[in-house]
């Protein structure tokens, strides 16, 4: 890298400057992160596309901000404010959402299956994420069928979540 000072501004959706931070070699999750730990107010920010995986945005003020496309694979999501957030299409997988408000209910069920990682169940969009699989509980479940049939712990696991994640979805409505 080239020890270049960037300078990185976070703009609300209309436009307006939120938060602005410079260093060598920034990126738009360190500036993130600066803006959290700040706990500057990120409301509205557009973040869409944005690059922010493994970013810790515990606690971020993120309310009605655009992430969608953002990659927030892996980020600390914990206490984040995400309500009226657009999430469309932003990568979740193995994202910490523990205790963060959103305006949609997700599970997440840990180290299960074949790679141990965090499975994602979003009950509003039926929408699972796991590993590099995203699709449908059903389309999840065949998934799981098709490849661990031959590995039975992988199997048992993924089967028994999907188990319970359709004993409580049966109750939330759909979009």
């Amino acid at each position: 890298m080239f020890n270049k000072k960037i300078k990185i501004e976070i703009k609300s959706v209309l436009g307006n400057v939120l938060f602005t931070h410079e260093c060598i070699n920034n990126t738009i999750a360190k500036t993130v992160e600066e803006a959290v730990k700040s706990s500057a107010n990120l409301s509205s920010a557009n973040l869409s596309y944005a690059n922010l995986r493994s970013a810790n945005l515990r606690f971020a003020n993120l309310r009605s901000a655009d992430l969608s496309y953002a990659d927030l694979s892996s980020a600390n999501l914990s206490y984040a404010d995400l309500s009226s957030a657009n999430l469309r299409f932003a990568n979740l997988r193995s994202a910490d959402l523990s205790f963060a408000n959103t305006d949609k209910r997700y599970i997440q069920i840990g180290c299960i299956g074949s790679s141990k990682r965090l499975t994602t169940y979003c009950f509003e969009d039926d929408i699972v994420l796991c590993g590099c699989f995203k699709g449908t509980l059903k389309e999840f479940e065949e998934q799981v069928k098709k490849t661990h049939k031959d590995n039975k712990q992988s199997y048992n696991e993924y089967m028994g979540a999907i188990k319970y994640i359709k004993s409580i979805a049966k109750d939330t409505p759909k979009k």
